[in-house]
């Protein structure tokens, strides 16, 4: 594996606790497979360690079929070919009944062109914005509700997450310059939009991805969206979705 990195998938796990050559030892006695990679080893049991499993409550390490993916694990933009995930059966420490965590490990030169990870706690989510008729003025669009946003009004966060994505169709019906879709948080403008620079009439696409926690948000904070445009520009018809993802 090159340049390996770790992200992970638990149900529980205790305090985390830092555990050496005796996790080493009984991570190599239970793994399923002995070519597993040097490496593989060490990231099982680093991750194993600091979610306070025990060495001797370990009691099988098996690598994941993507044929058949546990329900704990959900993958977007990513195969067996730059992905691998190690499942860990152990006891729970204070009770002793059967748990289990998963090890994705995976190669960041080959993810380089891929998508983001998402794993079964990360939920994607689209929020629907739009006009509905032909303009020349600046303004705010509309929920998919009908009920056009403001500094003060728009989708009303349930949860934490953040923005990890913009995408905006629109029809430029005349004019020339520059209109921006603009995203507002608790009516503050957020450095991340879709841009077009107008040259002549026609359709215009653009869209926008970021990884996540780069624009956060919290429960009761207000989205909503804002075309700027230039002086002269004349626009319809705007379809926006922005995409938000939550981890609870």
């Amino acid at each position: 594996m090159v340049s390996l990195l770790i992200a992970s998938v638990f149900i529980t796990a205790a305090d985390s606790k830092i555990i050496d050559s005796e996790m080493e030892r009984t991570v190599k006695e239970v793994a399923d497979s002995p070519e597993l990679a040097e490496e593989v080893y060490k990231y099982v049991e680093e991750f194993a360690g600091k979610k306070g499993v025990l060495p001797q409550d370990i009691n099988e390490i098996t690598q994941v079929d993507f044929n058949s993916l546990p329900k704990e694990v959900n993958i977007d933009n990513i195969d067996d070919t730059n992905l691998a995930i190690y499942q860990i059966d152990y006891n729970q420490p204070s009770t002793g009944e059967k748990d289990k965590l998963f090890v994705i490990t995976y190669s960041t030169e080959q993810l380089r062109s891929q998508g983001d990870l998402i794993v079964a706690q990360d939920k994607r989510e689209f929020l629907n914005f739009g006009f509905n008729g032909e303009s020349k003025d600046s303004g705010f669009l509309k929920s998919a509700t009908g009920v056009e946003g403001s500094l003060e009004k728009g989708y009303v966060m349930m949860r934490a997450g953040s923005i990890t994505g913009i995408s905006t169709y629109l029809e430029v019906l005349e004019g020339i310059g520059q209109l921006e879709i603009i995203i507002y948080k608790n009516g503050e403008a957020i450095q991340f939009g879709n841009t077009f620079v107008i040259t002549s009439p026609g359709v215009q696409k653009d869209y926008d991805i970021q990884s996540k926690n780069i624009v956060p948000f919290e429960p009761g904070d207000i989205i909503s969206l804002y075309v700027k445009t230039t002086e002269g520009i004349s626009w319809k018809d705007v379809i926006s979705l922005l995409e938000i993802t939550t981890s609870n």
